[in-house]
């Protein structure tokens, strides 16, 4: 094999070398910019709708490790020798863009009762853990006041808002992840009936194979 041969095999593969290394920006993969807005704003009554929707878009793009504080580059490559001018590591610079992206995004698709909370957090990982600390302690609360309110008496409405009451309380249930059984909404209903349905709650009552809540 001739020298220009040889030195053009040599250039080639210390060339490609280079590109492979993992902190080279040449092997760092494109930003995603988000694009697409989450429709539905974040309220106090819908995270766990919203957080699928952040979830199924992250998991896509293989982005969770941003929620989870995982796999951060170093912020300076290995110096060679110790008086060596530290040196800002690309995949790091790579790393704390796309953060800043989801954070924009994250914060973009909030309603601004839930905005005021997320004041000072500058990384995806930090608002991340707010908000699951926060729906936490909130749905806990928000699952006792809902299951009181399917227990208190609810006689001095007409039958339909009635009903129509009862499912709103219990989709709210569902919506946070805490849903009820069929057996347990058919219970709602009946306790909340007047005397004037004895005969209907019995007839319910009595059936060998149970309703369902919309049979009722």
């Amino acid at each position: 094999m001739t020298s220009s041969a040889v030195s053009s095999s040599s250039s080639s593969s210390s060339s490609s070398s280079v590109f492979s290394q993992p902190n080279s920006p040449m092997a760092l993969p494109s930003l995603h910019h988000f694009s697409t807005p989450i429709t539905l704003k974040l309220t106090d009554e819908f995270f766990l709708i919203w957080k699928q929707q952040i979830l199924a878009t992250l998991r896509g793009l293989d982005l969770m490790h941003l929620l989870d504080g995982t796999d951060i580059p170093l912020e300076f490559l290995p110096s060679d020798t110790p008086d060596q001018e530290p040196i800002v590591n690309p995949a790091f610079l790579h790393h704390h863009k796309q953060d800043q992206l989801l954070v924009a995004w994250l914060l973009a698709s909030m309603s601004s009762s839930i905005l005021t909370k997320m004041v000072g957090l500058d990384t995806s990982t930090a608002i991340w853990n707010r908000l699951s600390t926060y729906y936490a302690s909130h749905t806990r609360a928000t699952i006792k006041k809902l299951r009181l309110l399917l227990r208190t008496p609810k006689n001095d409405r007409n039958i339909t808002n009635y009903l129509l009451d009862i499912k709103k309380t219990v989709d709210s249930l569902s919506a946070i992840g805490a849903s009820i059984s069929i057996a347990e909404h058919i219970d709602a209903i009946l306790d909340g009936l007047s005397e004037e349905y004895d005969g209907f709650i019995t007839v319910v009552l009595s059936r060998s194979e149970p309703y369902t809540a919309d049979e009722i």
